[in-house]
């Protein structure tokens, strides 16, 4: 009886050491994969103060958590890390996976691997090539948001098998092909959004009903009942049912036509095309106009201080009795913008209600539309407030001092035509331009957000 009993503990005593050894050595390629990917994202080390630890599980790691010792969760938004995520692929015990508005790069193929995913959120940042057809073996995914990014090819139809999905937001990407009917076979979706991508085909009434009308915008190639275009077999009958935008493309009138116009006089709207038209292109002659002057300045590192300050002075001057700079702690004074500490502080160009950036970065966003320059978010405060929020790509070859001269030649515009720019915010990795929030939609969707037979020519 005595020597049962001690073979049993015994046999207690290796498993327990066993399972533990066991955990441990788990624990450490947990931390061996962070530690990879840390090398490979974060170039200004923003992560190294606290990830210096030998246990990524010892409740120091900034956005990292764990449950029994395992990597769970990978929190980590807004660090302006760069580079590929290959080395989380080793996390399999992975639940929540949230690196959204930084700047990595590649393949989102290494997240297949992680088969234990619920929530993926990697939107605004600069991944590239297709959203992979693996993404079906994640069987217990609930939300996927890769919104914003570079992603080309089609949707795979492999998503339809995750049934357990209530979030598919791929919206701002460069997706082609046709959209599959999600709405039968996840019947559960409560949120779907592929706006602004190169799409085509029919949208199924099912989606359309379901999401409306929004979540598809932005793909001139798709069709199906009102209001998007009727579809048809052969992409010249579209082409016919569709109004042309562009007025040079309009059939010519005959004399008649051109002389009775005439005696009409201009019409409504056709005023508000030649008003747009030259808020247009005014906008376009100014963008030359600065890139050209941030070149010239950029290039031309053998000028004389006294010479800079000069050029300054004929570009319209520092304007610093019309602005403010208020401290992310509340504070306010003035500022050359020169300084180290200027990091953490906006710039304002009027005397109105004024926020810090702390608020912008509490605010709820929702991004608008991407283009050559940055993307544009709409965030509103948490006193109410609404303000457009242009985040600009790292691709401005200007210093500190051509910036700040950039934005007080704008700060300076006003036009009917024109969002006045209302501050900024200047750092090494990240430049910020807020406007007002002007809530009737682009330019853009105005001219070619309605392709559909009921669309009012501008003539």
């Amino acid at each position: 009886m005595r020597s049962s009993s001690k073979d049993l503990f015994i046999f207690i005593f290796i498993f327990i050491s066993i399972t533990s050894t066991l955990s441990t050595q788990l624990t450490s390629n947990d931390t061996v994969a962070l530690t990879r990917f840390r090398s490979q994202t974060d170039p200004h080390g923003n992560l190294l103060t606290n990830w210096t630890t030998n246990n990524a599980c010892s409740a120091a790691w900034r956005g990292v958590r764990c449950t029994n010792g395992r990597v769970t969760a990978v929190i980590l938004p807004f660090l302006d890390l760069r580079g590929p995520i290959d080395a989380l692929a080793e996390l399999d015990q992975l639940r929540i996976l949230d690196l959204h508005s930084n700047r990595l790069n590649s393949s989102i193929l290494p997240i297949t691997n992680c088969s234990n995913l619920k929530l993926v959120y990697l939107s605004s940042n600069d991944f590239s090539g297709g959203i992979p057809s693996e993404i079906g073996k994640l069987k217990r995914l609930v939300r996927l948001d890769i919104s914003d990014n570079n992603l080309e090819g089609p949707i795979p139809k492999e998503i339809s098998k995750l049934n357990r999905l209530l979030t598919i937001r791929l919206q701002s990407n460069v997706l082609t092909g046709q959209v599959p009917d999600f709405s039968t076979s996840l019947p559960g979706l409560k949120e779907f959004n592929v706006s602004n991508n190169e799409l085509l085909g029919k949208v199924s009434e099912g989606l359309q009903k379901k999401f409306g009308e929004k979540s598809f915008s932005g793909n001139a190639g798709l069709c199906g009942s009102t209001p998007f275009p009727i579809c048809s077999n052969s992409n010249s009958a579209a082409a016919a049912q569709t109004v042309p935008s562009n007025p040079s493309s309009l059939p010519a009138l005959n004399a008649n036509q051109e002389k009775g116009k005439g005696k009409k006089g201009l019409s409504t709207a056709g005023i508000v095309a030649i008003v747009v038209g030259n808020s247009v292109v005014l906008l376009v002659i100014l963008s030359f106009f600065v890139a050209y002057y941030c070149g010239r300045q950029y290039g031309e590192n053998n000028l004389s201080s006294k010479g800079r300050v000069d050029k300054g002075r004929r570009s319209g001057g520092s304007y610093s009795s019309e602005k403010k700079v208020y401290a992310a702690s509340g504070g306010g004074g003035d500022s050359d913008g020169t300084t180290a500490s200027d990091r953490s502080k906006l710039v304002f160009f009027d005397k109105r209600k004024q926020f810090v950036l702390e608020d912008l970065l509490r605010a709820s966003a929702e991004m608008l539309g991407k283009g050559n320059l940055g993307t544009v978010y709409k965030a509103v405060l948490e006193d109410g407030s609404i303000v457009a929020v242009k985040r600009l790509k790292d691709a401005n070859p200007c210093g500190r001092k051509e910036f700040e001269q950039y934005m007080d030649v704008i700060g300076k515009l006003r036009h009917p035509n024109i969002v006045c720019l209302r501050s900024y915010y200047y750092a090494k990795e990240e430049k910020l331009l807020v406007y007002d929030y002007l809530p009737n939609g682009s330019l853009h969707s105005l001219l070619h957000g309605n392709r559909g037979p009921g669309r009012i020519p501008l003539d």
